[in-house]
């Protein structure tokens, strides 16, 4: 994948390296929080009684719609988090797997799904995507362990010193959120990017790198908000991460990319997902006609540095 750096910056712990690839903008798709805001998909539980790692997706449009993994939606009768990216396609109703981001909540707060401003941290997403690998291969569907989702909820409550009547993930947001806004103005997206890496001192964290340029504008916010948690409540003492060392890390992981091991598996959506969990990166490049939609790389294990 032929792929150009465009800028580094780095506020505090964090670093960030925006990049553009050569097969941008090869497909058309939109949003789903574009697609909710114009009533063209409903977003709902599966049922009167609903899922807790389950919802159900209709969309009524004649376009292609996008869900990214670690998408945060809330309403209903609890808040979840997608399990993986997912290509809708147009006039379609999907089943999508998720996972729990408030674990004290069971009653209907609205009948419809709205798209949160932030991700999952990186630190949940790769906890995911190794579980719902190993899922895939056992051949028990899109399924991640949420008593580990939890766990990673319960674990930024403690860090930010947030009590949740609920255990809301989105309350840990939303103690911080004048901190985090304040943090991440110190970013803007490159026009013409289409992916990120995201440093926590001089671990490559997170990978994304979307078809569509403005895909990427959407995400460049709610990604930041969702490591920014990592970046407060993870301790790297030393030196941040510097532009040369960064840029070789980020085009050093998409050369390596096309030769690790991949298990090939149907997307939730259309188009398929290649899984691979090798040397502390866990992911998927989700694949759509032949194009690339999606690809997202996550630490794991010691490479997280995770503070107790």
């Amino acid at each position: 994948m032929y792929t150009t750096i465009l800028n580094f910056h780095n506020e505090g712990a964090l670093g960030i390296v925006q990049l553009a690839t050569a097969d941008q903008d090869t497909f058309q798709y939109i949003s789903s929080t574009a697609a909710i805001k114009e009533n063209l998909i409903a977003v709902k539980e599966v049922s009167a009684a609903g899922s807790v790692n389950s919802i159900f997706i209709v969309n009524h449009s004649s376009s292609f719609v996008f869900l990214m993994d670690g998408d945060i939606l809330h309403g209903a009768k609890q808040n979840r988090v997608l399990n993986t990216s997912i290509l809708l396609a147009p006039e379609s109703k999907t089943v999508v797997p998720v996972s729990c981001v408030e674990q004290g909540r069971w009653r209907s707060r609205s009948a419809r799904f709205s798209m949160g401003d932030y991700t999952a941290p990186s630190f949940i997403r790769a906890g995911k995507a190794r579980k719902v690998k190993e899922s895939l291969e056992r051949k028990e569907g899109y399924r991640a362990d949420q008593g580990e989702v939890w766990d990673g909820v319960t674990f930024f409550q403690m860090a930010s010193d947030v009590h949740s009547k609920t255990s809301n993930l989105s309350d840990v947001y939303d103690h911080k959120e004048v901190e985090m806004e304040a943090f991440i103005r110190a970013f803007a997206a490159d026009p013409q990017a289409n992916g990120m890496g995201m440093f926590i001192g001089h671990d490559l964290l997170s990978l994304d790198i979307f078809n569509r340029k403005d895909i990427y504008e959407e995400y460049f916010a709610r990604l930041l908000r969702g490591v920014a948690l990592e970046a407060f409540y993870l301790h790297k003492p030393g030196k941040p991460v510097g532009k040369a060392e960064a840029g070789f890390k980020v085009l050093d992981f998409i050369d390596r990319f096309e030769d690790l091991e991949k298990s090939r598996h149907p997307g939730v959506g259309v188009g398929h997902e290649y899984r691979f969990d090798s040397g502390g990166r866990t992911g998927f490049e989700l694949r759509y006609d032949n194009h690339l939609i999606h690809l997202t790389a996550l630490a794991t294990g010691t490479t997280r540095g995770m503070a107790a």
